[in-house]
Parts: structure tokens; sequence; C-alpha cells
């Protein structure tokens, strides 16, 4: 199957991209014309195409020949404006280029920010309620929405078979700590929760479940959270981030006293600024839950295609933070 991805050279996507040639696909990637490819060990074995979702050329030619597409591309960093069109503009763009391409699938990367984290009961799955109130969240999870929202209306109008992953906290990354985790202060990190189970994916991991789920005939129309389990806590990703970061520490922070420090900031606020007060999410008790909440959350749907993460955590402690020149040991991963 040759396979379309966007949003090659990021985090996630380079992943992505090694994950599909490993299965045998061929694979094209859209970057934007000012990339440089140079460094990505798989530049060699994949079809180049340039375009920037944003705006210019048009993105027909890039689609020409695709039999899927893995829409991994979303505007992360910036401010709500700039995420809403890196994200939902982008994604229009490469909808509008699609009929008459012969694209038979759409896989969207969409995220776990899309759940109304006060209504689940215990646990969060696939069929837990969407966000009612997004505009209270951030800007990422707006343009995640509006995302979906995109490509559901598209593929129903279409009849183009569209398969979303909605992935945990994506790690794998030595320079990044998990914000849905706690706090990184100076040289301690502060673990919000420390007993709570993360809704954790390593990037590796989740790369994996993408090439499963593009390449799975029982996939087709579904959505699917992606986690690798939900074993690990918070406190044993603090513990191991600090030790390996080379960090002083990490101390643990009750979920409930956040949650009401959360409340009270927000209360004075509004009160003394009125309705149009600013303060820090983390002291904006709708994006405090959605980061911190504790919950189950199951990944039997997934895994019910076949899947199962290629590397469990051990492992993936070591592919991330082994020095570097160390090959990394597969005797772990499991």
């Amino acid at each position: 199957m040759r396979v379309l991805v966007t949003g090659a050279t990021g985090f996630l996507g380079k992943a992505v991209v090694s994950a599909l040639l490993d299965r045998g696909h061929t694979v094209r990637v859209l970057v934007r014309p000012s990339a440089r490819l140079d460094r990505l060990e798989w530049v060699s074995k994949v079809e180049v195409a340039r375009g920037d979702l944003r705006g210019g050329a048009d993105l027909a030619p890039a689609l020409e020949g695709v039999d899927a597409v893995a829409h991994v591309a979303a505007q992360v960093l910036g401010d709500p404006m700039a995420q809403f069109q890196g994200t939902v503009l982008g994604t229009e763009r490469l909808l509008s280029a699609l009929p008459g391409s012969g694209v038979r699938r759409l896989l969207l990367l969409s995220s776990l920010s899309v759940y109304d984290w006060r209504a689940p009961r215990g646990r969060l799955d696939e069929d837990s309620v969407l966000e009612q109130a997004p505009y209270e969240r951030d800007g990422y999870a707006v343009a995640k929405l509006w995302q979906e929202r995109l490509c559901r209306e598209y593929a129903e109008k279409e009849s183009l078979d569209l398969v979303v992953l909605r992935p945990g906290f994506i790690w794998g990354s030595t320079r990044e700590w998990i914000d849905g985790v706690g706090i990184q202060a100076g040289p301690l990190v502060l673990v919000n929760g420390p007993f709570r189970r993360l809704p954790l994916t390593h990037v590796d991991n989740c790369a994996d479940a993408v090439a499963e789920a593009l390449g799975s005939e029982a996939a087709a129309g579904g959505t699917f959270n992606v986690f690798d389990s939900d074993e690990t806590r918070a406190w044993r990703y603090g513990s191991e981030f600090a030790r390996r970061s080379g960090l002083a520490g990490w101390l643990p922070f009750p979920y409930h006293a956040g949650l009401l420090l959360a409340y009270l900031a927000s209360g004075v606020a509004r009160l003394l600024l009125g309705p149009r007060y600013r303060l820090p999410g983390i002291l904006l008790p709708q994006r405090y839950r959605a980061r911190f909440r504790s919950l189950r959350f199951p990944n039997a749907r997934l895994r019910g295609l076949g899947w199962s993460p290629p590397h469990d955590f051990g492992s993936c402690l070591e592919r991330t933070f082994q020095p570097p020149g160390k090959g990394t040991d597969e005797s772990a991963s499991g």
C-alpha cells in the first residue's frame, strides 16, 4: 500500500514513517518546501512531496497514486489562533484535495483532549462523552475537536474509510517532561496525584499502532484510544524521569488539593478581574481536570485489532534515556 504521511518530520511523524516502512508499505512524505531531510534515517527509502498544508501550491499532486493517508500533522505550539489555523485549516486543505485522488482510507491522529474529562465514571474509553464546553479548554483541544468533526463530515459525505486514533500522553524524548504527569520546576518534578494511572504511549508504540490500524480491515470506520497500558503510575514515571534526567528528584502533590487551588484561583480572579480574566491553564479547573484526573484507561478496542505494544515500559525507558551512541537493547521488549 502507498501511504502519504503528513507531519512526517515531527516527533511522532518520524516514527510513523519508520513503522510503515518496517511493515513493507511504500511511503510518501508531505513536507514543507523549506524542510531539511538530510538527517532523517529513512529519507532514502521514501518518496518526497513538497507542499504546505497551511497554504501555497495545490496538494493534489502529493496524493496521486496514494491508497491511504496518515494525517499526523497538527499545530501543537503557539497561541489558540495559530493552533486552529495550523490544525483545522490545514486539514481543510488536505480534505479539499482528496476528491478524485483515489485515496480509500484516511487515518487521523486525534487526541484524548477531545473528551469531556468531567463526565467519565471511573474509566475513559472510546464511548466517553466528547467535550461539551471546548472553549473552556485550551486551543489544542478546540482545534482537535474541530479537526475530528471536519474529517467525520467529509468521510460521511464522500464515503471515505476514516480511522481515528486518539493517543494518550506520547513520550520518548529525554528533553520533554509530560505536562500530564505534573510540573517540572527547576531541578525537581512535582508529580500531581502520584498514585493515579497514566494514559501513556511511547512514541514507537504509538507509531506501531498507527501502522497496525492503517493496514487493518477490521479498523474500518473505527475510533481507537491509544495507550500502551494503564498500569504505570504517575510517581513511577516522575521518579524515573527525574533520576534518568539528572534532576534532584520528585515531590508528590495531591490531585484534589490542586483542583481546589484551581477553583479558588479562578474564583478570586473572576471576582477581581471580571469574566475575561486570564490565568495559567493549570489554575483553570476544566484544564486542570483534563490534565490530571485519575481514571482507568482501557485499550481493549485497539487490542481487538490484534495489536499489542511492541515495547514494555522498562524497554521504553531504555530506548528513551540510553546514552548517545549506545544501541537499543531489544531483549526487554515484549
